[in-house]
């Protein structure tokens, strides 16, 4: 008699979200309401897995302070050494932050999958249910050479590249360059790009800087935010340009000059997708910020940006722009 093959060891994480949302019948509002156990029983898929959950709503508090970000990392790290695989239930808001930051510093040798939810459970259409089944489906199939990825409305994302694009829309996530890794037909887990190797910090910080703001720049703008920055107590700064990541003349200047205080600064393009400084049609336009110390971020949205930065200050280490790996050396 043929043996029967071991269910796959996973670990699910809830740390909130709408996805674990009901409503509350004397208020009406939206409350959490639904616990780890409480989502898989919602499944039908749950039988096929060894799962074990771990309820993390009242540690992480909506993940709003740096130490709430670590310790998050941290569980994931110690809950993969038990699992084949670790999925991760969360709010929607900052998704593409936190699994970026997962995929920077946790090591595994297991997949971690994210997901979470568009609509509370109690709304019509509540996607919850069917984003968990594909997260279980996904953690317990796909190499962990992907690295952190997120699964939504069918869609599979490498952590680096999703963010959201729409506030409400089931269909809300995006890849930032280029298309998902993958997507599910049914029960189907179809892979379309092999995962590129890549360097990651792969260490997890004992503290982030909170101090690190992102400046968003518009036409006109005279930088006066970059004058608040240096009477401000700031770790560093994050500049979202305008489109390619341009820097009106004034703020520009102010730019500068912050620049050679020393403190760590990141430029990077503030439009929805696209590399920041295209130098095959802008040459050498972005040569004296880099002289004064500014980092160009060419792949990065940014708010992942600000998560690298973060992250570099944490573990004291030079900021340096993502993506090098990616690009084919002629």
């Amino acid at each position: 008699m043929k043996a029967r093959k071991p269910k796959p060891r996973l670990t699910l994480i809830t740390a909130g979200g709408t996805i674990s949302l009901v409503r509350d019948p004397q208020t009406g509002k939206s409350v959490p309401g639904l616990s780890g156990a409480d989502l898989l029983h919602r499944t039908t898929v749950a039988e096929a897995f060894a799962a074990r959950v771990i309820d993390l709503v009242e540690q992480t508090k909506s993940l709003r302070q740096p130490e709430e970000l670590l310790d998050l990392a941290r569980h994931i790290q110690r809950a993969a050494k038990a699992s084949d695989g670790v999925v991760v239930t969360q709010g929607t808001d900052t998704l593409e932050e936190i699994t970026y930051l997962v995929d920077e510093t946790v090591q595994t040798s297991v997949p971690i999958v994210f997901t979470g939810a568009m609509r509370p459970s109690w709304t019509t259409g509540y996607d919850g249910i069917r984003n968990l089944e594909n997260a279980l489906r996904i953690a317990a199939t796909v190499s962990a050479e992907y690295g952190t990825l997120v699964t939504m409305h069918d869609d599979i994302f490498q952590a680096w590249s999703v963010y959201k694009t729409d506030t409400e829309a089931l269909d809300a996530f995006s890849a930032r360059r280029g298309a998902p890794v993958g997507r599910i037909f049914g029960d189907q887990i179809a892979l379309t790009w092999r995962p590129i190797p890549r360097a990651r910090f792969g260490k997890i910080p004992q503290a982030l800087p909170a101090s690190v703001p992102i400046l968003m720049m518009g036409g006109a703008d005279d930088g006066i935010a970059f004058d608040c920055v240096t009477a401000a107590k700031v770790q560093g700064v994050v500049v979202a340009g305008m489109a390619a990541g341009t820097v009106p003349p004034a703020a520009y200047e102010k730019l500068l000059v912050l620049a050679k205080t020393g403190l760590p600064i990141v430029l990077c393009s503030g439009a929805a997708s696209g590399r920041t400084a295209e130098e095959y049609y802008y040459p050498k336009a972005y040569d004296e910020l880099r002289a004064a110390g500014v980092a160009i971020e060419d792949w990065l949205s940014p708010r992942k940006a600000r998560i690298r930065l973060i992250l570099s200050i944490g573990l004291a280490v030079p900021y340096v722009p993502f993506g090098r790996e990616f690009i084919a050396k002629s």
